[in-house]
């Protein structure tokens, strides 16, 4: 090949690609129509060699002498040129056979690729058209499970606290309280569960707008100092009620986002609310607002009880709720989607958030690409 490069070498790189293209067409391992070709040759010269063996004692025998050579003749090509085309025809017996078997449903079979001519590439491309089909099932399967989990899940959520809310509505129809306080205990309790089931359908209706591509967002220039500011105002208030310290630490300068606000208020009380739940008694919950190799950093950090591995690895899974003995017993318990509604959120605008825990101490980061005005 560096022969034929260094004649080529005048015509430039398109003489050097056009000769390796004629040279592979002329590769008998990758080319049928060259092992067709040869085949036929090799098989008439061999038929020739071998018709020098009985054309002189043939040709003695009057009138049908010719015609037995002839025949002879024609037999023995065929036969060389099956010999020679004997692999091309398993190749293609292959491919037949392993299209059936995989027709039939078993996804797991793979065709074989002796060759790297045409029918080789047919034989990858039937091996991946059995790898697609293998995950596009298995995809259905996972969507049907996911949904059958969903359902479960949404059961258990909704019937818990309907159950407890019918109860108190009994024992108020029924007049089965002893004073006015007790009266209006019941009557407390069963708002708050008519509360914690709005919650959960609306996170429920949230998470299924997120994850269906249905949720339409409005891009918007927004100064995440001011919009940190907001939130941590309205929430503020909330930590003191719990004995929390709410420190910030924002790099004061304008540092611009492109968000859709609402939602991304939505994932910043989600990881507020969790801090505020899984978060000791008289500690602080730290946020952080900085740019890092052009991108926005936020940060949530709180100290709580330790959790596993195997526990971190499963927080942004819907549904999942941890050990509830980590939480506040006096704050109302969640649905298990509010970590699963931001990370969503979250990828819709092109960024990514992760959590670091190390002792007890949480950091959710939420990463979002960086728009900083020019000066």
């Amino acid at each position: 090949m560096q022969g034929h490069h260094a004649i080529l070498k005048p015509f430039g790189e398109w003489g050097i690609k056009l000769t390796k293209h004629i040279l592979d067409h002329l590769n008998w391992r990758k080319s049928i129509r060259v092992r067709l070709f040869g085949s036929i040759i090799i098989s008439f010269i061999l038929t020739l060699l071998v018709s020098f063996t009985w054309d002189s004692s043939l040709y003695k025998i009057p009138f049908i002498g010719p015609v037995l050579s002839l025949i002879l003749c024609i037999v023995v090509f065929f036969f060389f040129l099956f010999l020679l085309l004997l692999p091309v025809l398993n190749h293609l017996r292959a491919i037949s056979d392993g299209l059936m078997i995989i027709a039939k449903g078993n996804l797991d079979y793979r065709v074989d690729i002796p060759s790297f001519d045409e029918l080789g590439i047919i034989s990858q491309n039937v091996n991946y058209m059995a790898d697609q089909l293998q995950n596009m099932i298995q995809k259905e399967r996972l969507l049907e499970t996911s949904k059958m989990e969903l359902i479960t899940h949404v059961s258990h959520d909704l019937r818990t606290p309907l159950t407890s809310l019918i109860g108190y509505l009994n024992l108020l129809k029924s007049d089965d309280y002893s004073d006015l306080t007790e009266h209006k205990r019941y009557i407390n309790n069963a708002y708050n569960k008519t509360e914690q089931l709005k919650k959960l359908i609306d996170d429920l209706f949230e998470y299924t707008r997120l994850t269906s591509g249905s949720a339409q967002l409005t891009f918007e220039p927004i100064d995440m100092n001011s919009l940190l500011d907001q939130i941590i105002n309205e929430f503020e208030p909330i930590a003191n009620e719990n004995t929390l310290t709410v420190i910030t630490t924002y790099e004061r300068r304008p540092l611009l986002g492109m968000i859709d606000i609402e939602m991304f208020v939505r994932a910043i009380d989600n990881l507020l609310m969790n801090a505020l739940k899984f978060s000791f008694k008289n500690s602080t919950i730290t946020i952080h607002l900085a740019v890092h190799r052009h991108q926005l950093v936020i940060s949530i950090e709180n100290f709580g009880n330790p959790i596993t591995k195997q526990q971190e690895l499963r927080l942004f899974e819907r549904f999942y709720k941890g050990d509830t003995s980590r939480s506040d017993k006096n704050l109302p318990q969640g649905s298990g989607l509010g970590l699963s509604i931001a990370k969503n959120i979250v990828k819709l605008h092109g960024g990514k958030i992760n959590l670091l825990h190390s002792n007890g101490q949480f950091t959710f980061t939420i990463l979002l690409p960086n728009h900083i005005p020019s000066e």
